[in-house]
């Protein structure tokens, strides 16, 4: 190798054989996979030297297919389905002497990485063998994407909450006996999809989350047909950018270039041209420095006895004032304003905080397996929160934005039913529903009213379809079908104060079946609304923003700018210290 290269770039390498059709013309294209995919981006900056691989390597034939974005009508191409393998060689020639280098690593063993120099191992496929890696961790820096640490045993949850998330990565990494060799690293810096990554520096004070958007994992996948599998592979390459002056001191290492890199590509897709020039989208050099993004501080809680016991909420701790100014720039700008920030989006629902996100991701996940699913009994959900909080919105978008077309709300009001022939009609409702191939979303408000005096005294009448998803009538019993029931609580602000008398051994409750109620439940959500919840809760300024913003887009028909309201009027909005009404106390 030419010593004025800065990288040997080494480790497991193939061919990769794509094939597409244009214009009825059948075309096909051989191009570097694994390390030489990294050489090959990295010779476009004079930094590595690019050998092409003869046919003695191996081969992985790999179908592209042109796709359209619905909303912009870009096009681009992705893999559409994965042909089958050539066999032949996997391992590139050992380093040479290039002052820094790169391993590729893919699991197959053969890694011999260079004694004393500096060196950036990468893999999405696998762990570095622990025995190797530990005689050169003290100078490595080591890149792994989290499904690589998941699939080697490390409980890590995906799409509850970035907060939950990180937490139980570095968890893992300083308990897990399979995992903690890991932090010896010099540098660690863990990817999760294109969307986030968790930098640890070994002495360093605190790791760091940097987050691409704020969604959640994989939402950046989620958008597009076809799959794009370089993403991780032109984030090393943007990490080799800054090696060198990281290794040297003289720059601390940036993670959003790195993210933003990966996001660039996954929103563009493959472009044929830049697959022949093979450059893909490394970014300039000149934009790099100001891709900063906002390293999250993850708090070290591992000495207490449960893994997250202040349920560390990073938009609840990022200061009083500057909590109110991105209040307000939410309202006048829109989501611009939380850019960066954790956050879930469904239709017109968004919102910031920890609490909610985890409750709507587990409602998503539960909704989302139900209807793919072949069982017919009915998905039961209760959702509590103050009167005007919203209960029934933030249900309703998920459910309308994640099965577009297939849903239909039915909603009843269960404090107006005068006896049992109300709630049977209404159930002939949701059959009816069912029999036109539609899923029912069916609100049950005020599930909890008395009846006949009774406390709770609807509930026994919720059992029999929650558990054998029929219901009886004076005609006989009937099926109702495939549904999802939400019952909305109107007594309880929340589902902890619903179950009190339970776990006191409320003799009351238990004939009244609360206790059968609860078990048959299979989600809660408890929806925080615009009010303060305690002296800890600095987010209800957002939550006061996020709505204040969804309010004057549907009621205001605003779609860009700012909202017609005066600036006084604003600060007072989301200062006030209560509405009586919650949410409908600010629509109106």
């Amino acid at each position: 190798m030419d010593k004025n290269y800065t990288f040997d770039v080494s480790g497991h390498v193939f061919r990769r054989i794509f094939s597409y059709t244009e214009e009825g013309i059948y075309h096909t294209m051989t191009l570097p996979g694994g390390a030489a995919v990294i050489q090959q981006m990295l010779s476009h900056r004079g930094l590595a030297e690019y050998k092409a691989l003869d046919d003695t390597f191996r081969g992985e034939h790999l179908e592209l297919q042109r796709f359209e974005d619905r909303q912009s009508r870009k096009a681009y191409y992705a893999i559409a389905r994965r042909i089958g393998i050539t066999p032949g060689k996997e391992i590139s020639p050992p380093p040479a002497d290039a002052p820094y280098a790169i391993i590729w690593d893919e699991g197959y063993g053969g890694i011999t990485p260079p004694a004393g120099t500096p060196i950036l191992w990468a893999s999405n496929k696998a762990l570095p063998a622990e025995e190797t890696f530990n005689t050169v961790a003290e100078h490595c820096f080591l890149m792994l994407d989290a499904n690589t640490l998941r699939d080697n045993g490390a409980m890590i949850n995906r799409q509850i909450s970035w907060e939950r998330t990180v937490t139980e990565l570095i968890r893992q990494i300083k308990n897990n006996p399979r995992l903690s060799y890991l932090a010896k690293a010099s540098h660690l810096l863990i990817t999760f999809a294109e969307d986030g990554a968790v930098y640890m520096k070994r002495g360093g004070r605190h790791p760091v989350l940097v987050l691409t958007h704020g969604g959640g994992e994989n939402i950046l996948r989620e958008k597009i047909k076809g799959r794009i599998e370089d993403t991780f592979a032109v984030m090393v390459a943007s990490a080799a950018l800054q090696f060198r002056p990281l290794v040297e001191g003289k720059e601390p290492f940036r993670v959003m270039p790195v993210l933003k890199a990966a996001e660039n590509l996954m929103e563009a897709g493959y472009s044929i041209d830049r697959l022949c020039r093979g450059d893909f989208l490394i970014p300039d050099e000149k934009t790099e420095t100001g891709q900063t993004g906002t390293p999250f501080e993850i708090p070290d809680t591992l000495g207490g006895s449960v893994t997250d016991p202040d349920f560390w909420c990073i938009s609840n701790n990022v200061g009083n004032k500057r909590i109110f100014d991105m209040a307000c720039e939410y309202v006048q700008q829109g989501a611009k304003a939380i850019e960066g920030l954790p956050r879930l989006s469904f239709g017109a629902l968004t919102t910031i905080d920890r609490w909610e996100i985890e409750s709507y991701q587990n409602i998503r996940n539960l909704i989302t397996g139900y209807a793919s699913s072949d069982n017919v009994r009915p998905l039961s959900i209760a959702v509590f929160g103050a009167p005007g909080s919203g209960k029934s919105f933030g249900v309703t978008q998920i459910a309308l934005n994640i099965l577009p077309g297939r849903v239909e709300k039915l909603e009843f009001n269960v404090s107006q039913f005068t006896g049992k022939a109300d709630l049977d009609a209404a159930f002939q409702k949701v059959r009816d529903v069912t029999l036109v191939g539609k899923l029912p979303l069916v609100f049950f408000d005020e599930f909890d009213s008395d009846r006949d005096g009774m406390p709770l005294g609807w509930i026994k009448s919720f059992l029999m379809p929650m558990q054998d998803g029929k219901f009886k009538d004076d005609s006989g019993e009937h099926p109702l079908g495939k549904c999802i029931l939400v019952f909305a609580g109107g007594t309880s602000a929340s589902f902890e104060a619903f179950i009190r008398p339970m776990q006191s051994d409320d003799l009351g409750f238990k004939n009244i079946k609360g206790p059968d109620f609860v078990s048959r439940l299979r989600g809660t959500i408890n929806v925080l609304g615009p009010n303060r919840v305690n002296d800890t809760d600095n987010n209800y300024i957002l939550r006061r923003a996020l709505l204040l913003r969804s309010l004057s887009e549907r009621k205001l028909k605003m779609k860009k700018g700012e909202p017609p309201m005066d600036k006084n009027v604003l600060r007072a909005m989301l200062l006030v210290p209560e509405y009586k009404h919650g949410a409908r106390s600010m629509e109106a």
